[in-house]
């Protein structure tokens, strides 16, 4: 009908104008004068210690500042991986392999080595980046990629069955969510000691005990980030890559 057609071009045209309206009232690109500039940057910079209980302080904006933020990313990479397995489902244990198993070419024995001695060493390296996320550059989501590559580098080289081997699903399934209990522990944990939630620097206590609680606290957050994240990106993949080869029975109604 014409009046439809007309409505949806006059809404189109008054949001046209407000969109218009709003890019004409905005500061010019790059001024000095913006809200951010002026006010939030400063704040984060002056007193990001002090309110937010973490030395870095992208640390501080991550999980204290826009902390629900942050934990509202970690339920959507859960949510994915549920959202994955709905549709894909697991892999199962010695009928599921990768299309590089199925080829039946065996992989080279330098490239086996080379993943033989480096994985080990990404993965140290991640939980170095982890434990050092709350004091300088680092952080959970960085380690948990790593982990995630050192996995999946793994399961390239030796095909899926080797690493649902080495990391089972058993082993997988409690671990997926803990970045999630980590939030909620940790921010229930500040309200029991009458602060808001996800609050990091606990009252009643000495200064001393006080800074170790608080590390530990952004700690437990960052590894629990890191190991979620790693092993949410290594089951997305082991569900992506599967094709599950069932063995033929014997049909003993003819024997």
């Amino acid at each position: 009908m014409k009046w439809k057609k007309f409505a949806v071009v006059a809404s189109l045209s008054v949001l046209g104008l407000l969109l218009a309206y709003a890019i004409g009232e905005m500061p010019s690109f790059g001024s000095k004068n913006t809200p951010d500039k002026l006010h939030v940057i400063p704040r984060y910079l002056q007193k990001s210690e002090e309110e937010a209980g973490a030395k870095n302080i992208i640390t501080g904006v991550i999980l204290n500042y826009r902390g629900y933020d942050t934990e509202g990313e970690v339920t959507v990479i859960f949510s994915a991986l549920c959202a994955v397995v709905a549709l894909l489902g697991r892999e199962k244990r010695r009928l599921s392999r990768s299309g590089v198993d199925a080829a039946g070419k065996p992989t080279s024995v330098i490239v086996n080595t080379v993943v033989r001695f480096l994985v080990p060493i990404i993965l140290f390296f991640a939980v170095y980046v982890m434990l050092h996320g709350e004091d300088s550059p680092g952080g959970g989501f960085q380690g948990g990629a790593v982990v995630g590559a050192s996995i999946i580098i793994f399961t390239l080289a030796f095909g899926l069955p080797k690493s649902t081997e080495k990391i089972p699903l058993g082993f997988r399934i409690p671990l997926e969510s803990i970045a999630v209990f980590a939030f909620l522990s940790m921010g229930f944990l500040g309200m029991l000691f009458g602060v808001n939630f996800l609050t990091f620097i606990l009252p009643g206590l000495s200064h001393e005990l006080a800074h170790t609680v608080r590390f530990l606290m952004l700690s437990f957050i960052e590894v629990g980030i890191g190991v979620a994240g790693g092993i949410i990106f290594t089951s997305i993949v082991f569900s992506m890559i599967r094709e599950d080869e069932y063995e033929l029975q014997p049909d003993l109604s003819q024997s």
